[in-house]
This record gives C-alpha cells, structure tokens and sequence, in this order.
C-alpha cells in the first residue's frame, strides 16, 4: 500500500524538526488556506509547504484534503507575507487561476 500524498508531505516537512506536523494539520491548513490558528511551529512548517514540496504534491494533497488550488494559493500567499520566497513552480501552476 502506498502513502498518502499528504503523508509524504508531512513526513517531508517534518524531517529536520521531528513529529510536529500532522497528517490533518496540512489537509486542515490547505482547506481553509490559512495558518491561523495553527500553533507557532506547525504554522511555520505549513507556510514551508510551497518552498520545500514540489507544486503537484501540494496539488494531490489539496485534492486528498478536500480543497483546491485557489484555496492552496491562498495559503501560499500567506507564505510570501511573511517573507519566504516566491515559488515560480507554484506560480506558473496556478497562473490559470489568477
């Protein structure tokens, strides 16, 4: 049986920190495009979604969340307010949605 999209995120993300993020964290964040609310290391791991994870795994994991690409965008947006890099990649594959 094969992992998740949002497993192999999570467990990608959580790498350097330990078990900080979860499974639901992600799929909770990607739903409602925002952090708020999410704890202060989990809200940073999120926001680390769109530099560390290729756009079509964030894609998939939208999708198994229940959610979509606008509403991952949102999330994203919120990742360059506070400062982290654009992500090309994400960009040219949600340009259609702008």
């Amino acid at each position: 049986m094969s992992a998740s999209s949002l497993q192999v995120a999570v467990t990608h993300l959580n790498v350097p920190v330990g078990p900080v993020l979860t499974v639901g964290d992600l799929a909770r964040a990607l739903r409602e495009g925002s952090v708020a609310g999410f704890d202060d290391r989990v809200a940073a791991l999120l926001i680390h979604a769109f530099v560390e994870l290729d756009p079509a795994l964030i894609a998939r994991c939208a999708a198994e969340a229940g959610s979509d690409l606008r509403r991952a965008n949102e999330l994203y947006k919120e990742s360059v307010q506070a400062n982290l890099p654009r992500v090309p990649e994400w960009e040219k594959a949600v340009e259609h949605l702008l």
